[in-house]
């Protein structure tokens, strides 16, 4: 991993598509999901407070370490489990 890709991207991505807009968004296209979901470019979880309970697991793909941490509290915070697979989307 690049410092770019690592530390700099998460970051940039954290803040641009933060908002109240891309929240009502986010509860959008989430509202249907069940079962078992992939989610390729996980970024910063900022998808899983929207989370419905009808999803059982949530396989995430991201490469980027800084998205990993970043993403960690909303994690925490979540009822459904959340798995980090693979190394990247490609």
């Amino acid at each position: 991993m690049g410092f770019y890709r690592d530390r700099v991207l998460p970051l940039v991505t954290e803040v641009a598509l933060s908002g109240k807009e891309f929240e009502r968004v986010r509860a959008r296209v989430t509202s249907g999901l069940e079962g078992d979901v992939v989610e390729v470019g996980f970024g910063t979880g900022r998808n899983v407070p929207h989370y419905p309970q009808a999803i059982k697991r949530v396989r995430a793909v991201e490469p980027a370490q800084g998205g990993r941490r970043f993403s960690a509290k909303r994690i925490a915070a979540s009822s459904v489990p959340v798995e980090f697979v693979g190394l990247s989307g490609e």
